[in-house]
């Protein structure tokens, strides 16, 4: 009679989850790359950060980072939007470099593999990593500077200090939030020791001489944005108490998460992190000394200005992920039915399955019903293009209209200084409902007075389930859009040919 054998449970090695994952990774993003119909304001400026007609304008902070980037590709003849979704796609795959470093120092292999695919699910950075952004780009490098950092702290590491310092400077040359790692290298260097001598301080300093040097002409548009969060600036909230912006941000942050991160894995990560403050060992420590301290510091500077959007909780994905996978692994430990291997695994496998399967289906309607954000300003702009060369066109919005269109766009002369709005007979105006409010009003203005004949229309709608664009303007990019994450928001652009015929009163 044949014996039974005990049931074993097989596992994956570490060179099968690289290819899963990395199999998964590409699955995920290679068909999406042109799922997305137009990129966001930011997404387009970095496209032309290097054009002798790039503008941003005074409100917008963009480093050189992922535009340089972008250049080298549009160099090389790759179509600068597909190459900015590429650029995204391959950070987002980078990202898993760093978290599973980080994840193998606090739990098994097997769910180390799990959160990195729970990663790749994730809504925000799926979303990202297949639009022209430099959010994902900066993922990647700040949490390959925070990992090293703590693995130097950790292990005294100065290899590992190097790496940490060297990707912390390049975040920082990517968004202005990677200069928040200067104090932990200094504080690292310290730990590790002072191996070197001058000639390490040396390259201490040129590692954030550009760094530095890049913060420059931002820093007063970084300072403008704080005060005008806290209402002591000259476009502060007016009405409002400056404290009620802060309050409103706290509570932001600490509620939009169980959308954005899906409610089970926001609720495995708050358990988490209180199994890993309470770890007593050199992992627990680096943790507590780099990792706690970066992102509670992270937290209170995103409190104070008064812009939100869903994909500034970015750089906290890895650190609630690596949180919930340590606090499942714990339960999953503490949780057995003794003899019953078979029913330990069904429920083990069942919840990881149904975190997994939500965070995919959320990811999934947030990209289906996100996709034709702009896409109206893009097929408007695109009609531009078979209007006569010497047309003078002008919008209330430039750079996306420009950029689509490949034409010189003018700004609408009444929003760039104070003086009304007299087109010439035979201009072109362009007007979007995303930036023009009560677009049926001016439509009518437009035909009484200046005989405006409407020759192009177009329409698009957007559900935003990460807060993406709404129709009221005064809820663009603040924390009031949270509350129509699921309300569908329809926008509009009109095209009009100026011809002079006014029409008489009505009667």
């Amino acid at each position: 009679m044949a014996r039974s054998k005990p049931y074993v449970p097989r596992e994956f090695s570490s060179r099968q989850w690289v290819w899963f994952l990395l199999g998964l990774g590409l699955v995920l993003r290679i068909p999406l790359l042109k799922l997305a119909t137009a990129e966001t304001t930011d997404g387009v400026l970095c496209l032309s950060y290097f054009s002798s007609g790039f503008a941003p304008g005074e409100r917008f902070v963009l480093f050189p980072g992922y535009p340089f980037l972008l250049a080298l590709g549009q160099r090389i003849g790759i179509e600068g939007w597909l190459w900015g979704r590429i650029l995204s796609s391959l950070s987002s795959l980078l990202l898993l470099v760093p978290l599973w470093n980080f994840a193998r120092r606090w739990m098994s292999l097997e769910m180390t593999g799990v959160v990195c695919a729970m990663t790749l699910l994730s809504p925000l950075l799926w979303f990202w990593s297949v639009k022209v952004m430099p959010d994902v780009l900066f993922l990647f490098l700040f949490w390959m500077g925070i990992e090293r950092l703590a693995a130097a702290y950790a292990d005294r590491s100065a290899t590992a200090w190097w790496w940490g310092t060297a990707a912390a400077a390049l975040s920082a040359c990517t968004r202005p939030e990677g200069f928040l790692l200067i104090p932990w290298v200094v504080l690292t260097a310290e730990r590790v020791g002072k191996e070197g001598g001058p000639w390490r301080r040396l390259a201490e300093m040129l590692l954030w001489a550009g760094p530095l040097w890049l913060l420059k002409p931002k820093f007063f548009t970084i300072l403008d944005a704080y005060r005008e969060g806290l209402g002591v600036g000259q476009s502060g909230p007016s009405g409002q108490i400056r404290f009620l912006n802060v309050v409103e941000h706290f509570y932001a942050y600490l509620s939009q998460p169980v959308y954005v991160f899906t409610p089970l894995v926001y609720w495995f990560a708050i358990l988490g992190l209180g199994n890993m403050s309470r770890r007593n060992d050199a992992q627990g420590e680096a943790f507590r000394k780099v990792i706690l301290q970066v992102f509670a510091l992270l937290f209170l500077t995103r409190l104070f200005p008064s812009a939100y959007q869903d994909r500034y909780l970015m750089p906290f994905l890895p650190l609630v992920l690596v949180a919930a996978g340590v606090h499942l692994e714990n339960f999953f430990d503490h949780w057995k039915a003794p003899g019953k291997p078979i029913q330990n695994l069904f429920w083990k496998n069942g919840i990881l399955a149904f975190c997994l399967g939500w965070t995919a289906l959320y990811s999934s309607a947030a990209l289906i019903s996100q996709s034709d954000s702009f896409g109206d300003v893009k097929r408007a702009s695109e009609f531009l293009r078979t209007l006569p060369k010497d047309a003078v066109i002008q919008s209330d919005e430039v750079p996306k209209t420009s950029f689509w269109s490949g034409r010189q766009v003018v700004r609408m002369s009444y929003l760039t200084e104070n003086s009304p709005f007299q087109p010439s007979i035979g201009d072109y105006v362009v007007l979007h409902s995303v930036y023009t409010p009560r677009l049926g009003f001016v439509d009518q203005n437009m035909r009484d007075r200046f005989g405006a004949v409407l020759i192009h229309r177009d329409d698009s709608m957007v559900v935003p389930l990460l807060t993406d664009l709404m129709e009221d303007q005064k809820l663009q990019n603040r924390v009031g859009a949270t509350a129509f994450r699921f309300e569908p928001q329809f926008f509009t652009t009109l095209v009009y040919r100026v011809d002079g015929k006014k029409r008489g009163p009505k009667k």
